[in-house]
């Protein structure tokens, strides 16, 4: 039974865990988490990664923005990972609605209310975002 749009579009809310592979420079599925949602957009889609990418070991900044999820704490997990919070990707509500009754993204999980808070305060303290950005998406 296929959800109306108006169902799946509900599902999309800030600190849900999606899996997807509608990212086209990215040649398999990810799991993401939106951080900031707004009328049209969503915002964050935070990658979670298994490791961090070496290219930012150097980077204090961005090094700063991997917030560590356990596999305890999440059971769609297959091993402890991160969620990398350097850079806002945004995507069309209404795309990511149609990609989800697509069977192309999934919602997998929400992120534990702590864990949340822990990441919005990292991103609302960071260098790395303008303060419109933090205003629109993560306050």
């Amino acid at each position: 039974m296929e959800l109306p749009l108006e169902l799946t579009d509900n599902l999309i809310e800030r600190g849900v865990v999606l899996h997807s592979d509608i990212f086209p420079d990215i040649d398999h599925g990810k799991f993401f988490v939106i951080v900031g949602v707004d009328e049209d957009f969503v915002a964050g889609f935070f990658f979670i990664n298994s490791n961090i990418n070496r290219a930012i070991w150097n980077k204090q900044e961005q090094l700063a923005m991997q917030y560590p999820m356990l596999k305890a704490d999440y059971d769609f997990l297959r091993y402890d990972s991160f969620l990398c919070a350097t850079n806002i990707i945004t995507r069309n509500r209404k795309d990511l609605s149609e990609s989800i009754q697509e069977n192309r993204t999934s919602v997998v999980g929400h992120m534990k209310q702590e864990h949340l808070e822990d990441v919005l305060e990292m991103v609302r303290n960071s260098k790395l975002f303008s303060r419109i950005e933090k205003q629109r998406f993560f306050y």
